[in-house]
């Protein structure tokens, strides 16, 4: 097991839902000469003729939006660990140049990662028609509510393409809050969620290897950094894959940290518009949406364009938490190179 953080971590990461619902300053919206920096980038890719994986920081040049994204960065790592970036104007573009842009944004702020084992790198989160909860479903092919978790990789980027008919609200609270919280009311849970729990392993749920190797710990703490990682379903699933139910004290912590993910002090809810960008920490924030419905017009159809990138520069943890840099590809699937430092 890893040292375990025993004092309240303090500064922005901890950061309470209820005092920033009135505060915009974590919303950041573009200036027309910044939507006009990334029109001329699109363009410049598109003349590049590469397909989208081969797109780089030469090929999607941007001077003005530059200095945008730096301070995105350092407020990602240092700082809250969430920003959104609103007002990029998807309606004048086609659903491809979006995720051009989207793209392009993206490899200036790390190494993008593979979402799936089929190599895809630019996801899409929408409703396939799949029934949440299947043992080998992944949350966002569905419609319905997702309990607060983290995805793979070091950030997680999220852009609004179309909104749904009804529903579909974001929320995020700070996995570092949630576990000040545990330390102050029940700190007798912070050494089981040290240890960690076997996890099912969605792409490979229906074979012998559906379980992880080993525990994978939910906090871990190294340069005075609490880093999580955290997917409930999939430690249930991992039990029962397993044979081996969770114990009393094991529900109760993990219940614990539910309800405080869910506490309405310390989230943070957002109704996300068409054209927003929300980008987070994947260590440091925790995300949910609600279930939503879908309208029988296109334009009433949730959709979202999902990044998941790797900081610039390694992000401390400790030994025992693992690395979750996205899938492994498929052999037939090309291998992408690194984004610019």
């Amino acid at each position: 097991m890893s040292l375990i953080c025993t004092t309240p971590i303090t500064g922005p990461k901890a950061w309470r839902g209820a005092d920033l619902a009135g505060d915009t300053s974590w919303i950041v919206t573009l200036t027309e000469a910044e939507i006009g920096d990334l029109d001329r980038a699109l363009k410049a890719a598109r003349a590049s003729g590469r397909p989208l994986a081969e797109i780089g920081r030469d090929q999607f040049p941007l001077t003005v939006m530059r200095a945008t994204l730096d301070r995105a960065l350092v407020e990602m790592r240092d700082g809250r660990g969430f920003v959104v970036l609103r007002g990029l104007p998807v309606a004048r573009y086609s659903d491809d140049d979006v995720g051009a842009i989207f793209w392009g944004m993206g490899r200036y702020l790390g190494s993008p990662l593979y979402q799936n084992p089929q190599g895809d790198l630019l996801g899409h989160v929408y409703d396939h028609g799949r029934t949440y909860g299947n043992i080998d479903v992944r949350g966002y092919e569905t419609n319905a509510y997702l309990p607060y978790h983290t995805d793979a990789g070091d950030m997680v980027g999220l852009l609004c393409l179309r909104r749904s008919l009804e529903g579909g609200l974001s929320s995020i609270v700070s996995s570092v809050t949630v576990h000040n919280e545990i330390l102050k009311s029940h700190p007798e849970y912070l050494g089981l969620l040290y240890n960690g729990f076997y996890y099912i392993r969605r792409e490979a749920a229906l074979t012998e290897r559906g379980v992880s190797d080993r525990p994978i710990p939910v906090f871990g703490y190294r340069d005075g950094q609490v880093s999580a990682r955290y997917i409930r379903n999939q430690i249930n699933a991992g039990a029962v894959k397993r044979e081996v139910p969770l114990t009393t004290f094991e529900k109760a912590s993990l219940d614990f940290l539910d309800e405080q993910t869910r506490r309405a002090d310390l989230r943070l809810d957002m109704d996300l518009q068409a054209g927003d960008i929300q980008f987070i920490n994947n260590y440091t924030i925790l995300h949910s949406r609600t279930g939503f419905v879908d309208g029988p017009e296109p334009h009433q159809k949730r959709h979202m364009l999902r990044l998941w990138l790797k900081f610039p520069t390694t992000w401390p943890l400790s030994p025992e938490f693992p690395a979750h840099m996205g899938y492994k590809p498929s052999q037939d699937t090309p291998i992408l190179v690194e984004a610019e430092a």
